[in-house]
């Protein structure tokens, strides 16, 4: 299964240039989180053209939710800013995570583990 998982990072590193918000800087980590918790996840009183628009504008920085066994349990976001990726993960056991990575770092991680799932895929393991 961990090739759900690679297809869906193969996915974020080709819109990392999208992920760039200048709005998200002043924010703390917890902020972006529940900013975009609430745009993509909450069930309040928008209207539905709001919630499209809501989709349509932050979906783009949803991570690994939903991307594959091992994130089942968990949300999490990803933004762009100062050449830095921040990634936000939360689940019930631990709350909050976030950590900063380079996205040169991040790009050329996500290539590695591509690869190695690939080439275990070959190997038959």
């Amino acid at each position: 299964m961990l090739n759900v998982t690679a297809n869906h990072l193969s996915g974020v590193v080709k819109r990392l240039p999208s992920l760039h918000e200048p709005a998200f800087a002043s924010l703390s980590d917890t902020e972006l989180f529940e900013l975009l918790d609430r745009a993509l996840y909450e069930d309040d009183d928008r209207t539905s053209e709001e919630v499209a628009a809501d989709a349509a504008k932050f979906f783009k920085f949803d991570f690994l939710t939903n991307g594959g066994e091992s994130f089942d349990r968990s949300k999490s976001f990803i933004a762009a800013s100062n050449g830095e990726l921040r990634l936000l993960f939360k689940d019930s056991p631990k709350g909050l995570v976030s950590a900063r990575v380079s996205v040169t770092e991040f790009a050329n991680t996500v290539a590695a583990f591509v690869a190695w799932v690939q080439s275990e895929g070959e190997n038959g393991g």
